[in-house]
């Protein structure tokens, strides 16, 4: 391919041809070698001396990043942030993210990362662990106590500081990312509550607030923010439905995704609690308390978790995966456990969300029980 353009060379980079078979033409490629082995990189042109024009762009452009100061991972991460912001991202949980990250790599030149660097990182990390301050109510004084870290944080951390270097990398901010170490995913949670320990949490939940908001996020399936999003006039006590879904205003400059809801079928259950919920309403919300809408059930719900005799395991979450395993054990479709769900894709339900117990596996092991006694009757029968 590269006989049919005469040889050009500046420096260490070198001008070749590559067939491109979307367009039938042979396009410019730079070939050069450096610390990382051998690269090739097309330019985007498709004749020799367009080729020559832009291999001489791109050695100028090599240059001028060469003499550029150093970039440090703190001003890419500036320059990241705002971006996220700019597109309508929560980014709540990049700040929680960077102020772990920060000591370390704030300072540091973006092209300095090793796989060493990021292992140091973690290990320094699950050594520290968390630090929990809380008050002790009968003396007053603030009791600090140290728990360990979960990998999942730290596989967080690093995954979003590979993001952040990813997305300068695009932009030509930084002229390549480097690879960032990570450590092993943990493995999805798989905590799903029985009927007694459901009822147990129900009956441990004082406050009406926290009761309503358990029997919602049980009868709906729905997430912990549709709950507390959830207004009054979504709720049609007549018709029997509970529309969990939020009316966003279409935004095009905005590339926020919200997870998907549904509208949902009221349970007698839940019709209960809604009724004595209406009765007493102060404001549009239905999860209310002290006349304010509920935006964190977190508190209330751990102390009721605790009263019940459950483990920490047990989060707002949990309430979501083990309904949505109670519907798969029972047999119903996934299409429609999804659609309950407000899934888009069916395979997030089946592989995330429905834990199934081991007894629904008991109909295919009698099946191989089965097979293998009639083997077993051939074989005396045989003899």
């Amino acid at each position: 391919m590269a006989r049919r353009w005469r040889k050009y060379q500046v420096g260490k980079f070198r001008l070749g041809a590559l067939f491109n078979g979307d367009v039938g033409a042979y396009e410019a490629v730079v070939h050069y070698r450096d610390a990382d082995g051998p690269h090739r990189r097309r330019l985007g042109v498709f004749s020799e001396t367009e080729g020559r024009i832009a291999l001489d762009e791109f050695v100028s452009n090599c240059q001028a990043l060469k003499d550029k100061p150093r970039i440090t991972v703190g001003e890419v991460w500036e320059q990241y942030l705002a971006d996220r912001e700019k597109d309508g991202k929560l980014v709540d949980t990049f700040r929680q993210n960077w102020k772990a990250l920060a000591p370390r790599f704030a300072a540091m030149p973006v092209a300095d990362i090793t796989d060493d660097i990021c292992r140091d990182y973690a290990e320094l990390r699950f050594a520290k662990g968390r630090v929990i301050k809380k008050r002790n109510k009968a003396t007053g004084a603030t009791e600090t106590r140290r728990v360990d870290l979960s990998p999942g944080t730290v596989w967080s951390e690093l995954l979003r500081l590979r993001s952040c270097l990813n997305w300068a990398a695009d932009r030509r901010i930084i002229e390549w990312a480097p690879h960032i170490w990570l450590v092993t995913k943990p493995a999805p949670r798989d905590r799903v509550m029985t009927e007694d320990e459901v009822i147990r949490l129900i009956d441990a939940c004082i406050m009406p607030h926290v009761r309503l908001f358990v029997v919602l996020a049980i009868t709906t399936a729905g997430r912990s923010a549709a709950s507390t999003d959830l207004t009054w006039e979504l709720v049609n006590i007549d018709a029997g439905t509970i529309d969990l879904r939020v009316k966003d205003v279409f935004d095009p400059l905005t590339k926020r995704v919200r997870k998907g809801r549904a509208i949902v079928v009221m349970t007698e259950e839940a019709r209960a609690e809604l009724l004595k919920a209406k009765e007493a309403a102060q404001t549009g919300h239905v999860i209310e308390w002290d006349e304010a809408p509920v935006k964190k059930i977190r508190k209330g719900f751990q102390a009721a978790v605790e009263r019940a005799g459950l483990g920490k395991d047990v989060t707002p979450h949990v309430l979501r995966h083990t309904v949505l395993t109670w519907l798969d054990e029972a047999g119903i479709p996934m299409e429609r456990i999804s659609r309950l769900a407000g899934h888009r894709d069916i395979n997030t339900t089946r592989t995330v969300y429905a834990k199934p117990g081991v007894d629904t596996l008991r109909p295919a092991a009698a099946v191989i029980d089965l097979r293998m006694r009639r083997k077993n009757q051939k074989e005396v029968v045989a003899a």
